[in-house]
């Protein structure tokens, strides 16, 4: 036998064979080598389960680029007509404005550009509605791009919140309930887009949008990863970022055939409703009863997870061993903050974690919410950028395996900085095309930045012992929100205003620290889950900074 605890099955009765533990007398076994041998025998069905809770991150996306193809602005290829009575006297007096594009006719009042022509004056030719349209912030005149700007960043403000308060409520009230709470958050807002014409009430829906579907889209993830034993957490981390690429099309695919923008919310809600239903029926993470110290219930989650691989488990006189080690704490919000004082190294890895995030996500959403002031054809570009980043996350589920979690990090930070310092010259790629050494430089470097994406989820989840990874998570996650929230301005307001030199070559000096960020923390691909903040420490030990 591998193992002094073992796992030994009685001959069968029924559907489930009962799975007793040797020493069940006064015997001791770990969550970590109970959950591998559970999957060792497991069904198909263990499997898929776990598979399925990650479902949340395919309609995240969808939710997330809403106001991406929601808010598209007239171009002056677009016809219009008439529709106030000042249009009608101005167009009287000079007819050759309907020729004009109406962001073009302007006029200065105090030194300030202002619209002679606003929306509510003009009636649009357009295949899709936009609340760009309704709400004036369809021309680029005064502080109208910032405005709309503010409606996809405010989505990470909110995100930002919801990964705060769920610092706390993850450890605190469990992965399941909080997750619940960002699901109704997230379906309940998204749903009264259908019903949303004013600006302001916009700006408050994208932002319990970013609450809730963060909450839930973490907190499964955290869920997810608990049950899994340490070897099948890359592959389910792959498939997590493989669903959220996958979401693009979803999102792309409701811009272009639903035309009106308030039913583009609608038909989220839906999407975003059926997909994150599992959520109200999965069981809580054993580890995170464990550290609560409920052991009645980690041990009733245990064999819940036994039943799916079709196993009946008898847990009745086994201790497991991590129950030790967190009865030596008192699992409270003040202890996880004082725990980062006793051990030092726990803080040192979460900054540096928390960096990774920021500029992880920074770039990452810079992209993505750019790729109209990037690429030709906003279609185009999220369609081509759904490929880009599941070639990625194709790739770095075998990468991360052969080369483990922090090479392969430092390789993908350093792929990303060559390729935006590329980027940087003006070469256009042919006579009569708009694509530009940018357009796809930038379209490969988001496949570093993809992989950079999924390696970090992966890498926090096995950095943060059980006693803090939800505050861990959300520490880091929130510092991406701060990120995302800055992302979209680098290529919509930054690049116009300043060189596209500035944006991409401060994007390469921070994918270059990144990269010496990971050099400084440890490789945890064959390491046992840490429990607690002296796991951490121990795990450290001994640790060489080396490259190969």
């Amino acid at each position: 036998m591998d193992d002094e605890v073992g796992l030994l099955q009685t001959p069968p009765t029924g559907r489930c064979p009962i799975t007793r533990l040797e020493g069940d007398h006064g015997g001791t076994l770990s969550t970590d080598n109970l959950i591998e041998k559970l999957f060792k025998r497991g069904s198909w069905k263990s499997k898929l389960f776990i598979i399925y809770q990650l479902i949340s991150w395919l309609t995240t996306p969808t939710v997330t680029y809403l106001s991406v193809f929601a808010g598209i602005n007239p171009t002056a290829n677009n016809k219009w007509t008439c529709r106030s009575q000042k249009c009608k006297d101005m167009v009287a007096l000079n007819s050759s404005l309907l020729s004009e594009f109406p962001c073009r006719i302007t006029k200065e009042v105090d030194g300030k550009t202002e619209l002679l022509l606003k929306s509510s004056d003009i009636e649009w030719e357009l295949t899709h509605s936009s609340f760009a349209v309704d709400f004036d912030l369809n021309c680029d005149v005064g502080t109208t791009k910032v405005l709309k700007t503010l409606l996809s960043s405010i989505f990470f403000v909110g995100a930002l919140t919801g990964l705060m308060l769920g610092g706390y409520l993850f450890d605190h009230i469990g992965r399941k309930r909080s997750a619940l709470l960002g699901y109704f958050v997230g379906v309940v807002f998204t749903l009264a887009g259908a019903f949303c014409h004013n600006y302001y009430f916009l700006l408050v829906i994208r932002f319990f949008q970013g609450t809730g579907f963060f909450l839930v889209a973490t907190g499964m993830y955290i869920l997810a990863v608990e049950l899994l034993p340490t070897k099948y957490r890359n592959y389910a981390n792959g498939w997590a970022q493989i669903l959220w690429a996958s979401g693009y099309p979803i999102a792309a695919g409701v811009g272009y055939f639903v035309k009106d923008w308030n039913y583009m919310f609608l038909t989220a809600a839906i999407i975003a409703f059926i997909f994150n239903i599992h959520v109200i029926f999965c069981f809580e993470s054993p580890r995170y009863y464990l550290i609560k110290g409920d052991t009645k219930s980690a041990k009733r989650s245990i064999e819940a997870l036994a039943a799916l691989a079709g196993t009946k488990l008898d847990l009745e006189n086994i201790e497991l061993e991590d129950l030790g080690k967190a009865q030596e704490r008192e699992q409270s919000f003040w202890q996880q903050l004082m725990d980062f004082f006793s051990y030092p190294s726990l803080l040192i890895e979460t900054l540096i974690q928390m960096f990774l995030w920021f500029f992880v996500a920074m770039s990452y959403y810079g992209f993505n919410f750019g790729w109209g002031s990037i690429v030709p054809d906003r279609y185009l570009g999220y369609l081509m950028a759904s490929v880009g980043e599941l070639i990625a996350y194709a790739s770095v589920v075998p990468l991360i395996a052969f080369i483990g979690r922090r090479r392969a990090m430092m390789l993908m930070f350093v792929g990303a900085a060559l390729f935006y310092l590329i980027a940087i010259p003006e070469v256009k790629l042919g006579k009569d095309t708009d694509w530009t050494l940018e357009s796809v430089c930038c379209l490969i470097g988001v496949i570093f930045i993809s992989g950079c994406f999924s390696g970090i989820y992966l890498w926090t989840a096995e950095l943060a012992p059980t006693s803090h990874r939800g505050l861990v998570f959300c520490m880091s996650s929130s510092a991406a929100r701060i990120g995302s929230f800055l992302g979209p301005y680098i290529f919509n307001n930054l690049a116009p205003i300043t060189h596209k030199a500035v944006p991409l070559g401060g994007l390469a000096f921070l994918s270059l620290l990144c990269a010496l960020g990971s050099y400084f923390l440890v490789e945890t691909g064959n390491e046992e889950t840490a429990l607690t903040g002296q796991d951490v420490v121990t795990r450290r030990r001994g640790h060489r900074y080396r490259l190969i």
